[in-house]
């Protein structure tokens, strides 16, 4: 079957080479228990629209809408990572969204010989954007002429964040890329929705706190994760007493602790992009942490971050904090070091 503009998603399990050769029964629960979520949410959420192929720990998913396609991996994800509260090993997925041709083909099979024959820029675009980033992540990609379908569908049920700054190669120079920011479901109410883009935020938090001491690579995929989870919520944060004790307490029990700028620029993108962001320049948690993280290593790799064009607007914001939350002459200090 030969079809030339299909939605593709592709996505595959982080870390799971390397647990197959430590703990193999450990990969063969975790990759079965994948098995059944991605076959469950299709079944279940009428998703018969949609074609699975999957493969060890790849995921591939095509169908004709762009909604359709996003919305069933974003409820993959969020399962994936709620699942990985409790097991023995987590199940994070990477991947990316495209739209382009596919062509399989039914073939004879010998014995023992199974054949999936499938050609398709779209998927081998997907597997470009799945290794451009760290974490449970999920990129969507978009042509000039497809930015209106892709990024400002109403039928998605995720906030699509803009990536200016990735770049996969050559071969797709003219398109654009956003983060799907796939923790919170805008099918929800606002309440609802609050409640369990906390609860991912929670998860994420403790695989990052709990493995923070790995090797730098492996803290990555956890730090970028819950950079994800909090970027999440920045469009529910409000300056109410429950939000506001959020902010202390992962103020003193993680960023403070646990540094690691990824985690610092996803909890400044959360706090300062929100729409009470200027209730919480005076906030004591976020002075205490100013004045920590300005001082610390890791705030050189949080300002070249911010010179990123996707962080143009947080840059802004991180500045005029940073006037307001400590006295002029550190502050003075903290521009300079953030400026540079």
């Amino acid at each position: 079957m030969s079809d030339p503009r299909r939605i593709v998603a592709y996505s595959d399990l982080l870390g799971f080479s390397e647990l197959v050769v430590q703990k193999p029964e450990t990969a063969r629960q975790v990759l079965s228990d994948f098995y059944n979520y991605a076959q469950n949410i299709k079944v279940q959420n009428s998703y018969e629209d949609l074609e699975l192929f999957l493969f060890s720990d790849f995921l591939f998913v095509q169908g004709d809408r762009v909604d359709r396609v996003v919305n069933y991996m974003c409820q993959l994800y969020r399962q994936a990572l709620q699942y990985s509260a409790h097991s023995e090993a987590p199940m994070l997925l990477r991947g990316g969204v495209a739209r382009g041709g596919v062509v399989t083909q039914q073939r004879r099979e010998a014995p023992k010989v199974t054949k999936n024959f499938i050609v398709s820029p779209a998927l081998t675009h997907a597997v470009k954007m799945e290794s451009l980033v760290k974490g449970q992540r999920l990129l969507i990609s978009a042509k000039e002429r497809e930015e209106i379908d892709h990024f400002w569908n109403s039928g998605i049920n995720a906030i699509c964040y803009d990536q200016p700054s990735l770049k996969p190669s050559e071969l797709f120079k003219k398109y654009r890329y956003q983060d799907l920011l796939w923790a919170r479901d805008l099918s929800l109410t606002q309440e609802v929705s609050r409640l369990e883009t906390m609860r991912h935020i929670e998860v994420s938090e403790k695989l990052y706190r709990e493995n923070s001491q790995k090797p730098k690579g492996v803290v990555a995929h956890y730090a970028e994760t819950l950079r994800i989870c909090l970027l999440s919520y920045s469009s529910l944060l409000e300056s109410r007493a429950a939000d506001r004790d959020f902010i202390s307490r992962f103020v003193r029990e993680t960023l403070i602790p646990h540094p690691n700028a990824s985690v610092w620029v996803g909890f400044l993108e959360c706090v300062l992009l929100s729409k009470d962001s200027f209730a919480f320049h005076v906030e004591p948690a976020m002075s205490s942490f100013l004045r920590h993280a300005v001082l610390a290593k890791e705030w050189g790799e949080v300002s070249t971050s911010l010179e990123q064009p996707e962080h143009a607007q947080l840059l802004g914001a991180v500045e005029e904090f940073i006037s307001v939350a400590i006295p002029k002459a550190s502050a003075n200090n903290a521009l300079q070091r953030t400026s540079r």
